[in-house]
């Protein structure tokens, strides 16, 4: 009895086996594969709005932190002559911190305000429904408001601060980028602040950001992330490179004993 058990057991293996082709095999494989992939990623991004949802504000500082130290990263290896500057790093992660803190108070806030009642009221713009003007203006109100009066002068003195530059050194950096960056910033942030005001989840808002500012982050380090030409070290130096160069001057045009000074020489 038991020789028979095994024998249709047997035969009921090599018929299953023999009803899968190895393409099948090698599809049925990978299709498991991928499907255990995508699972992972769904958890993954669940355990991250989990996180949003329980912690928000440390949520949104590590991520903005993490990626904007990576930014640097990238700028940084531009420079292969140059060792990377952990301290010129570390600013930029804590002025990140702190901005996404700022970001987590001000956009409920900026929300709150801004429906689309004041775009709303211009000629010409009432063909865009209420939602569209609403991201509009509080794009506006992030870009033209907390970017030029908060977002700035927080990062100057922020970074210069922890890259060792004196109070007329950031300042100097400052005057000298404000307005290039302000530019750029326009170009870059306007649209992405549109999506994220107008298509995004409000708390995945500033995640949103947050991955945008990987690439913003880049411009940014390029620009204007090192202050080492700020410092009161390279201040001293070209204070006596330009002490030099006047006296040399002064050298140059001072009369030579015994000659007039537009005396030609024979």
């Amino acid at each position: 009895m038991r020789g028979i058990v095994r024998l249709l057991t047997a035969v009921a293996a090599v018929q299953v086996a023999s009803s899968f082709s190895i393409p099948d095999s090698l599809h049925l494989m990978q299709t498991v594969h991928s499907t255990s992939h995508s699972v992972a990623h769904v958890d993954l991004l669940e355990s991250y709005k989990h996180l949003l949802a329980t912690h928000p504000l440390p949520t949104k500082m590590i991520t903005g932190a993490t990626l904007a130290v990576s930014g640097d990263a990238i700028a940084q290896s531009q420079d292969k002559s140059a060792e990377y500057d952990k301290r010129r790093a570390s600013s930029f992660a804590v002025f990140d911190m702190a901005y996404r803190a700022l970001q987590h108070v001000s956009f409920p806030i900026i929300i709150a305000a801004c429906h689309g009642q004041y775009l709303g009221s211009v000629p010409g713009l009432d063909t865009f429904d209420a939602s569209q003007l609403a991201a509009m203006e509080q794009t506006l109100a992030s870009q033209l408001g907390i970017v030029p009066f908060l977002y700035y002068p927080a990062f100057f003195a922020l970074t210069g601060a922890m890259q060792g530059l004196s109070a007329s050194g950031a300042l100097t950096r400052a005057q000298e980028n404000f307005i290039p960056l302000m530019k750029r910033n326009l170009l870059f942030w306007i649209p992405m602040q549109f999506i994220q005001f107008g298509y995004i989840q409000e708390e995945l808002q500033i995640p949103f950001l947050s991955v945008c500012g990987l690439a913003w982050t880049f411009i940014l380090s390029v620009a204007a992330g090192s202050a080492k030409s700020y410092t009161p070290e390279k201040e001293a130096e070209e204070a006596i490179m330009l002490s030099q160069l006047q006296e040399d001057d002064s050298s140059e045009s001072r009369p030579t004993l015994g000659r007039p000074a537009n005396a030609t020489s024979y």
